[in-house]
């Protein structure tokens, strides 16, 4: 047996060789969808929460200043985008009472929410998939085509997460959500 298969153990037959080699590249194979799972998830909190989060650490800079310590910076930039989620939220409930309303001016705040919550995080994976693409090849339809299809699939699918038209909120943001809905109607 070692002299076919040099890893194989020695008193190992041809069977258990077999066995033992698929068990370990299903695993291998496991691992690696595992972290291409975590790899997204990476990628979609990062374009999702990404732009508010950077917003947030902007404020936070420009508020404090400088010479301000690290956590006091990252205190404030968490409460920042807090505030910032609170702020989609509450546009949300405003948009949930005024479709109940039957008014046609909750295509206002929802446009605003399109616009801050979609539009800008797909232009970001946009611009991420155009610089993954080669620069010679930006005068080409086909990166066009490519750069625009993703952008279109990134809105959609971040619209898909939000969504501004049916009633519900995370738990940590309802009352935002709650507010919102209550001055609407």
């Amino acid at each position: 047996m070692k002299y076919n298969n040099p890893d194989a153990f020695a008193e190992e037959s041809e069977t258990e060789y077999e066995t033992r080699k698929s068990v370990e590249s299903q695993s291998a194979t496991g691992f690696m969808f595992g972290i291409g799972v975590l790899l997204f998830l990476a990628f979609k909190i990062a374009v999702i929460f990404g732009i508010y989060f950077y917003a947030g650490f902007m404020l936070s800079k420009k508020l404090c200043g400088e010479d301000t310590g690290q956590f006091r910076i990252w205190a404030l930039t968490l409460l920042f985008t807090y505030l910032i989620f609170c702020i989609i939220y509450f546009f949300k409930g405003i948009v949930i009472g005024l479709r109940a309303k039957k008014s046609n001016l909750w295509i206002v705040p929802w446009a605003v929410c399109i616009l801050v919550c979609c539009i800008a995080p797909a232009f970001i994976v946009k611009s991420f998939v155009a610089t993954m693409l080669n620069l010679k090849e930006k005068q080409d339809l086909a990166y066009s085509v490519i750069s625009w299809f993703v952008f279109v699939l990134s809105a959609i699918y971040i619209y898909g997460i939000y969504r501004f038209r049916t009633a519900d909120a995370p738990r940590l943001l309802y009352w935002s959500y709650a507010f919102g809905l209550r001055v609407s109607l």
